[in-house]
């Protein structure tokens, strides 16, 4: 007999046993992968049928001496995408492929001892299930990773919008936020401490450099904290351990980081709405810090009250800019003029016209005409410290408002 009639017989004997072969696979699959068993009945059922489809697709390639169809590849790439979405291992299933792929080397070893004397069939027939093994293996395994992504860049999709919908807000009731926030493995009924960053322009890798910035800085977290980029802020809320001293976390991940970066620092708020209020103070001290250019590369809510009032009411800070500060914002935008600008050096040189000067890169008697002139126009003197208190107040909460529209909400 030639070799192909006699690998027919045997493959006619795998044919035989079909439904002995899909149930020693099925029952070796659920009893030595877990994973599987754990899928309940729906995977049960799809594993049965799995396992039936690739028995057939071998015995046809084996029987015709040839390399598996489009669409029967197609039907095993498939299988493994539903064991992607099933959540089942990427190596149970490949175990799973060899355990059948065993079980059935078995049965054509027992169909190949009924034809004795027929090496070469015997060696062609093992050859080909090796190599049937080898590409639906690769097959799987490609078709399982592509799934793996597209399910993650979904994930990841619906985790932004949930923390999009934590953050500012959402008519969601609070036990389906909280359900939400179980499935994304975030427990918020703990404290946070929130930190609102920003990062060197351009640099693409902000949240993956927070993330690392977090573990290094030794932050003991009581769950994984949550990191997310929305535009050129990073936001990381940090589930901290109440042993933590929340002062210097922050000092220690910016401490961390490469490059310019800038945090505002809110909270430990405790839940649901505490979550939200840490994002909201941690956001606005970071804009209090930028807008007035203030020391350091850390600012916490708690230290900007004062400055947090001059944002409460737009309207009547306007209006108190424009009493306190009118004629000089009008004179420097007419003349082009730096009295805004030489006031707040003379401030932050505490009162200084020579340090005041050496700020400005400008003679004392040039800062001394300025002031003068900054009196005239205002009407204010620089030596009453009630008109001292307001003018320097005036300055900031005019710095404040020149920022508003480069902070979205």
């Amino acid at each position: 007999m030639g070799d192909a009639v006699v690998v027919a017989q045997i493959v006619d004997h795998l044919l035989e046993r079909l439904d002995e072969v899909v149930e020693r696979s099925h029952e070796a699959i659920w009893a030595g992968i877990p994973t599987y068993a754990r899928g309940g009945e729906g995977v049960d059922i799809d594993l049965r049928e799995a396992v039936r489809n690739n028995v057939a697709t071998l015995a046809h390639v084996l029987h015709q001496s040839r390399e598996i169809k489009r669409e029967e590849m197609e039907m095993i790439k498939k299988v493994g995408a539903r064991r992607a979405e099933q959540g089942v291992p990427l190596d149970d299933v490949l175990h799973a492929y060899r355990t059948v792929s065993r079980i059935c080397w078995d049965v054509l070893a027992d169909g190949c001892r009924e034809v004795p004397d027929q090496v070469e069939a015997t060696i062609k027939v093992a050859e080909a299930v090796l190599r049937y093994t080898d590409q639906i293996s690769t097959a799987v395994a490609d078709a399982y990773s592509n799934a793996q992504r597209r399910i993650v860049r979904q994930q990841e999709g619906a985790r932004r919008e949930f923390l999009s919908e934590l953050l500012y807000g959402s008519d969601a009731p609070p036990e389906q936020l909280l359900s939400r926030a179980h499935s994304f493995g975030y427990d918020l009924s703990l404290s946070y401490l929130a930190l609102v960053g920003l990062g060197p322009e351009g640099d693409g890798g902000r949240e993956a450099a927070v993330a690392s910035a977090v573990t290094a800085a030794g932050a003991r977290t009581t769950t994984d904290p949550i990191i997310l980029q929305k535009a050129d802020q990073t936001i990381a809320l940090l589930p901290l351990d109440p042993s933590t001293d929340t002062v210097m976390v922050p000092e220690k991940i910016a401490a961390e980081l490469a490059g310019e970066w800038r945090f505002g620092v809110g909270g430990p708020q405790l839940g649901l709405e505490g979550i939200r209020k840490a994002y909201i103070e941690a956001r606005e001290a970071l804009e209090i810090g930028v807008a007035l250019e203030l020391d350091g590369r850390v600012y916490r809510f708690d230290d900007l009250l004062l400055y947090h009032f001059l944002r409460v009411d737009p309207g009547l800070v306007d209006r108190f800019v424009v009493e306190m500060l009118g004629p000089l914002i009008e004179y420097d935008e007419r003349r082009k003029g730096e009295l805004l600008k030489t006031l707040e050096t003379y401030f932050r040189a505490d009162g200084s016209v020579k340090v005041a000067g050496e700020m400005l890169f400008a003679h004392p008697h040039t800062v001394t005409y300025r002031l003068k002139q900054i009196q005239r126009l205002t009407g204010w003197s620089l030596r009453d410290p009630e008109d001292k208190l307001k003018l320097h107040l005036a300055l900031r909460a005019h710095r404040l408002a020149e920022s508003r529209p480069n902070f979205p909400n």
